[in-house]
C-alpha cells in the first residue's frame, strides 16, 4: 500500500453500512468487521456501547433493540399515570428516573433528552449487577493544599459487564449489549457537589429497596416478622399448595384445573420466585408486562 492509499484509507470518505450515505472521518465509527456507521445512524445506538465491538448484523440487532426501548417508553410508560422518581429531582447534569411500576429506569441526560435524534434507552432492574457512589478529585497544585472536587455520582454495573457473573443475584439477566460500567454524573463543580451529591445516598437506598438488601432486618421496636420472613412464609405456603395442585393434576388430569385454580397456581409460583430473588421477580414481571405491550 502506497502512502497515498494509506492516507486515503484513513482520511477518505467512507460509506455508512446502514443508510448508504457518505461519512467523513469526523462523522463515523468503525465496526469490528470493517464496516462504518455514520454519526446520524450512530445516534440510534446506546450511549454506553463501543461500536468497535460489533459487526454490522450485531449492530442492526442493537438498533432494533433501541427502537423497541424507545417505543416502550413512549407508548407504555409515558401514557401511564405512574410518576417516576427522579434523582436528583432537578439538575443540569445527569439524573436517574426510576419507574417502579414497570421494573425499569433510565438515565436522564440534558445533552440528549428532548432531541428526536436520540432514542430513549431503558434498563431493567433485573439487569443491574451492582451500584456504588463515586467521587473523582484533582491532586492539589501546591503542597499542603486539599484535593479539589472534579465530579461525582453513581456507577452502575450491569450483569454481563464482567466475564465472571457467578456472583450475579438470583433472578438477574445479562444485558445483551452493554459491557462497560455506566458512570452517571450528578455534579462537576463544588456548588453542584453541595446541592446534588446528597442524592447519591437516595439512589443507593432506592436500589437497595428494589433488591431487598435490608428486607431481613427489623425495626428496633418491631416484634413481628421481617419483610423477608413474611415473603419466605408466603413461599412455603405456596410450595405446599403447588404440590397439592400437582398431585391433583397427576390424579385427575389437567382438565380438572379450573381457570381460578390456574390463576392460583401462577400466584403460588410467583410467590416462590419472589422469595428466591428477594422480591426482584416482582419487578421482572412488571418489566415483562411492559415489554409485552409493544408488539412488532
Amino acid at each position: 500500500m502506497g502512502l497515498g492509499d494509506f492516507f486515503k484509507n484513513i482520511f477518505g470518505k467512507k460509506i455508512c453500512a446502514f443508510c448508504g450515505g457518505e461519512c467523513g472521518i469526523m462523522h463515523r465509527a468503525k465496526l469490528k468487521d470493517g464496516n462504518f456507521i455514520c454519526s446520524k445512524c450512530d445516534d440510534g445506538c446506546s450511549a454506553y456501547i463501543r461500536k468497535s465491538r460489533f459487526t454490522k448484523p450485531e449492530l442492526e440487532e442493537h438498533l432494533a433493540y433501541m427502537k423497541r426501548s424507545d417505543r416502550i417508553y413512549n407508548e407504555v410508560i409515558l401514557k401511564s399515570e405512574a410518576r417516576p422518581l427522579r434523582l436528583p429531582s432537578a439538575s443540569n447534569r445527569q439524573a436517574i428516573e426510576f419507574y417502579d411500576s414497570f421494573g425499569m429506569f433510565r438515565i436522564c441526560d440534558p445533552s440528549r433528552d428532548g432531541n428526536d435524534r436520540y432514542l430513549t434507552e431503558l434498563f431493567r432492574y433485573d439487569q443491574v449487577a451492582s451500584y456504588e457512589p463515586y467521587i473523582e478529585e484533582n491532586e492539589p497544585t501546591e503542597d499542603g493544599q486539599p484535593k479539589s472536587f472534579e465530579e461525582g455520582g453513581v456507577i452502575i454495573t450491569l450483569i454481563g459487564a464482567e466475564s465472571d457473573n457467578s456472583n450475579a443475584r438470583d433472578g438477574g439477566y445479562a444485558h445483551p449489549y452493554i459491557t462497560e460500567p455506566i458512570k452517571v454524573c450528578f455534579a462537576t463543580t463544588e456548588n453542584e457537589k453541595d446541592r446534588h451529591m446528597i442524592y447519591v445516598d437516595n439512589v443507593i437506598h432506592h436500589f437497595d429497596g428494589i433488591f431487598g438488601v435490608h428486607d431481613s432486618q427489623k425495626g428496633l421496636f418491631s416484634f413481628g416478622m421481617s419483610k423477608q420472613e413474611k415473603r419466605d412464609l408466603k413461599a412455603q405456603v405456596a410450595m405446599v399448595k403447588t404440590v397439592m395442585t400437582a398431585v391433583k393434576v397427576a390424579k385427575d388430569g389437567e382438565e380438572s384445573l379450573t381457570e381460578e385454580k390456574k390463576e392460583e397456581f401462577m400466584q403460588n409460583m410467583n410467590a416462590m420466585d419472589d422469595a428466591r430473588t428477594g422480591g426482584l421477580a416482582e419487578y421482572s414481571r412488571r418489566a415483562d408486562a411492559a415489554e409485552a405491550r409493544v408488539t412488532n
